[in-house]
């Protein structure tokens, strides 16, 4: 495989650590573990995906060959899942250490998925470009952005909202807390795990953002009958600890 060139980056942002696992700022780490799990399901692939634990590169990563169909055409894509084990405010540390080993030049193709405080709950923004000011003060794509040198690279912004108003609660506390069942928080995240994956995948086949962001983003609907969700964990192997 190391001679096929790769065709997608996947960062999922997050902090590592058990204390951490389910909460909000860690939502680019469930996110992965879940579209590892999707994509095994789906290629017939060992599950629970594995990981492997590349300090030389300070991340968990998955290196996989995707194989879909589009009409009569069969194709495939080499693609990147990657943790950063750096905490969320250094993750540009993390993503040029394996952008520079799997040799990936072109910032577009690096697909960054986070947590968004700016966001509602169960909704997806998707961006690229934009100044510094575009990232809305997430550390780890401002960190990507000053590693990098760019913006261009792409973003996946997965909203967890924001305090109630007049909450003592402070954005700090907020996206260190867990994720709750109160006001279907849980449920909400979930949804929007499995819709990610979708537009994520769109995306990846189509090479076409702004059709993504339209079929994904402004325009589509929360739906009322969300599936109850009991954890938000997705089974992975972590293997090279």
């Amino acid at each position: 495989m190391a001679s096929r060139p790769v065709d997608f980056l996947l960062v999922g942002l997050g902090n590592p650590g058990s204390e951490y696992t389910t909460t909000r700022h860690n939502a680019g780490f469930l996110f992965i573990d879940y579209l590892a799990n999707v994509m095994a399901m789906d290629q017939k692939w060992r599950v629970p995906p594995v990981l492997q634990r590349r300090m030389n590169l300070t991340a968990d990563v998955q290196d996989v060959v995707f194989s879909y169909e589009k009409g009569a055409v069969s194709n495939s894509l080499r693609i990147i899942l990657a943790k950063p084990l750096t905490f969320m405010n250094e993750s540009g540390v993390a993503v040029k250490k394996i952008m520079d080993f799997y040799q990936i030049t072109d910032p577009k193709r690096v697909i960054v998925v986070s947590d968004d405080i700016n966001t509602l709950p169960g909704s997806l923004a998707i961006q690229d470009g934009g100044d510094l000011k575009s990232l809305a003060g997430q550390k780890g794509q401002e960190s990507i952005a000053t590693v990098l040198g760019t913006t261009s690279f792409i973003r996946f912004r997965l909203g967890v909202g924001k305090p109630l108003s007049g909450s003592p609660t402070t954005i700090p506390q907020w996206v260190l807390g867990p994720f709750s069942r109160d006001n279907k928080e849980m449920d909400l995240f979930a949804y929007l795990m499995s819709h990610t994956t979708q537009a994520l995948l769109d995306f990846v086949q189509t090479n076409d953002l702004k059709l993504c962001r339209k079929k994904f983003t402004k325009s589509k609907k929360i739906p009322n009958n969300l599936v109850p969700t009991e954890s938000l964990i997705s089974p992975v192997i972590i293997e090279g600890m």
